[in-house]
């Protein structure tokens, strides 16, 4: 039996927590963990019996007992922290939205490449068991040709500074709308045209915004996003048999229902998972390093790469960049 990979965390924030809670549930091995303040590092990992602790991310990435890096700063130094990772050595998991635009994704994913680590963007969503559930119906055909998906992402977050400062990467979009985006592409891939329109705040960061993507053939993604109020943050899939409605939230582990054209519910799912559902990518991720791969077949670099792209396109429209650009 090979023994377990162990796992470094850079940074100690917020999301760090969440994802620990489950990699507890999981089992997964958390080695280390690195912040700037070495007495929240030490509070971290009390809390998460996490043995090894440093103080800046530069001493985590060189501890010689972590396997895999977790990088969970904000997206503005996600390329900073994912390169620094991978001159250590470490392979990666990178918070979504991966980077700040694609050519610093395009620039993570050369240096991977070159060094041959695994990297994969943290879509979690794509992971958990209701999407599987999901994607097995879409395989199975019974939705027929898929011609459209709307999807929402709006939450009341007025009250994260963050969100609201253009220097820290701001705005509805990168933060929420990256999670309806990737639902589209992985059903769609890259679209042919894009429309977006949003509202700016004073600061110029997106506090709504909404797109319609066209594909090949007419087919369609409407797709929302705001800070400013809680939305259904629900998505529907809509085929010329059948249509799935996902619960919210759509992107977490949720209930979903197939209803045919003439009303007729077909399939119901409501099945429930010990945590938040975190952990199933992570898990993920240890098999494609046991396998030798650079890249999921689930969350490969080159969608990461393109979803970028189109969030880069979306921002020429709506007006928004970011100071490091």
């Amino acid at each position: 039996m090979s023994r377990a990979l162990r796992w470094g965390f850079l940074s100690a924030g917020g999301i760090a927590s969440a994802v620990a809670e489950d990699f507890q549930i999981a089992g997964l091995t958390i080695q280390a963990v690195g912040a700037r303040d070495l007495a929240k590092a030490n509070e971290f990992a009390d809390r998460f019996a996490i043995p090894n602790r440093h103080q800046g991310y530069e001493a985590l990435v060189q501890d010689p007992e972590v396997d895999i890096i977790y990088v969970s700063t904000i997206h503005p130094f996600h390329k900073r922290d994912a390169l620094l990772a991978l001159a250590g050595g470490k392979h990666l998991l990178v918070e979504k939205p991966f980077t700040i635009n694609a050519r610093e994704a395009e620039e993570i994913r050369s240096v991977a490449a070159s060094k041959g680590l695994f990297v994969m963007e943290a879509m979690w969503t794509r992971f958990v068991p209701s999407m599987d559930a999901i994607f097995d119906v879409i395989n199975s055909g019974a939705l027929g040709e898929i011609e459209l998906l709307i999807a929402d992402h709006s939450q009341a977050l007025t009250h994260v500074p963050r969100l609201l400062q253009r220097d820290l990467g701001g705005g509805a979009l990168l933060d929420l709308g990256i999670y309806p985006i990737s639902l589209a592409h992985r059903i769609f891939g890259a679209p042919d045209s894009i429309t977006a329109k949003a509202r700016l705040t004073d600061e110029k960061v997106d506090a709504t915004t909404s797109m319609i993507f066209e594909y090949r053939g007419g087919k369609q993604a409407s797709l929302t996003t705001s800070f400013l109020g809680a939305g259904p943050v629900t998505a529907s899939i809509v085929g010329t048999l059948a249509r799935i409605d996902i619960d919210g939230s759509f992107y977490a582990q949720t209930s979903f229902r197939v209803t045919t054209h003439d009303g007729e519910i077909i399939k119901r799912y409501e099945t429930k998972i010990e945590g938040q559902g975190r952990q199933y990518q992570a898990m993920h991720v240890e098999e494609c390093v046991r396998e030798g791969l650079i890249e999921s077949p689930v969350m490969s670099l080159r969608e990461s790469v393109e979803i970028m792209q189109v969030m880069d396109a979306v921002r020429t429209q709506i007006g928004v960049t970011y100071p490091s650009e």
